[in-house]
């Protein structure tokens, strides 16, 4: 049995945001949005946004919600390879 579950991320290079969710990936870099149908384009070629806006609108929400959940990157966080000490800081 194959547990089906979405996947939210975002890092710090280039904004980048993300949301997996079955078959399609809502991305976003440099405040472009991207939309993307991942079992027919692996290769993340087509982007979908135009053609789908209502799945686009669903994702760009359900994204949203997650990140209000989240605690801020911290300004100091950098982007690198390496995290740093701040970047990986906890709140206690």
């Amino acid at each position: 049995r194959v547990l089906q579950r979405d996947v939210f991320w975002r890092m710090k290079h280039r904004m980048q945001r993300a949301l997996r969710s079955g078959r399609w990936k809502y991305f976003v870099q440099d405040g472009h949005e991207f939309l993307f149908d991942i079992e027919n384009d692996p290769r993340e070629r087509a982007n979908l946004a135009k053609r789908d806006p209502e799945r686009l609108a669903g994702m760009r929400a359900r994204f949203a919600a997650w990140n209000e959940t989240m605690p801020e990157i911290p300004p100091e966080s950098r982007v690198g390879a390496t995290p740093s000490p701040a970047d990986m800081a906890r709140e206690t």
